[in-house]
C-alpha cells in the first residue's frame, strides 16, 4: 500500500473520531454538561445535611469540624452550627453560606463566620462535589491556610 493510500485511510478513521469526541463532549460550545443524563442546580441542595471534615491550620496544628446545616435551595445556607477543634481548642460557631452548583454537580461556598476564633479567617471558603443525587457531598477547603477534606449528607 503506498504512502499516500495509507494516509488518506488513517486520515479518515481519526477526523472521524476527533469530531466524535468533540460533539460528545459538548466541544467548545456552552451546553450544560450532564452526569449520566443529569444536570444539577442550586435547588439540588435543600434541606438539613451533617457534616463533618478534618485537616490542618498551617502554623497552628490538627483541625476537625462536624456539625450541621439548612440549605433553601436556593444558593444560599440559612443556618449552620458546628463543633471545631483547632489543636485542642474547641468552639461552637454557628455560620450562614452562599453557594452555587455547577451542572456537572461540582461547585462552591464562600462562608461567614459568626464569631470566628482569635486569628482566624472571618470568612471560608470550601469546593465540593454532590454524590448520590445530591443526597450527600465530598468537599475540601480552599481558604489559604487551613488544608481541610470532608463530607456530608442529607439528614432523613
Amino acid at each position: 500500500m503506498n504512502r499516500l493510500r495509507l494516509a488518506l485511510m488513517v486520515s479518515g478513521l481519526i477526523t472521524p473520531l476527533v469530531v466524535g469526541l468533540i460533539n460528545s463532549s459538548g466541544g467548545t460550545s456552552d451546553a450544560p454538561q450532564r452526569h449520566k443524563g443529569r444536570i444539577f442546580r442550586d435547588a439540588d441542595v435543600e434541606g438539613p445535611y451533617a457534616f463533618s471534615f478534618d485537616g490542618t491550620v498551617i502554623g497552628a496544628g490538627p483541625i476537625a469540624a462536624t456539625g450541621v446545616l439548612v440549605a433553601d435551595g436556593r444558593g444560599h445556607i440559612t443556618s449552620g452550627v458546628r463543633t471545631l477543634n483547632v489543636n485542642g481548642s474547641v468552639a461552637q460557631q454557628t455560620f450562614t453560606c452562599t453557594y452555587s452548583v455547577n451542572p456537572d454537580g461540582t461547585g462552591s461556598a464562600v462562608c461567614p463566620v459568626d464569631d470566628p476564633q482569635p486569628g482566624a479567617p472571618v470568612v471560608e471558603t470550601f469546593d465540593f462535589a454532590l454524590e448520590d443525587g445530591a443526597k450527600a457531598f465530598r468537599l475540601v477547603g480552599t481558604t489559604v491556610g487551613i488544608t481541610v477534606l470532608g463530607s456530608g449528607a442529607k439528614q432523613h
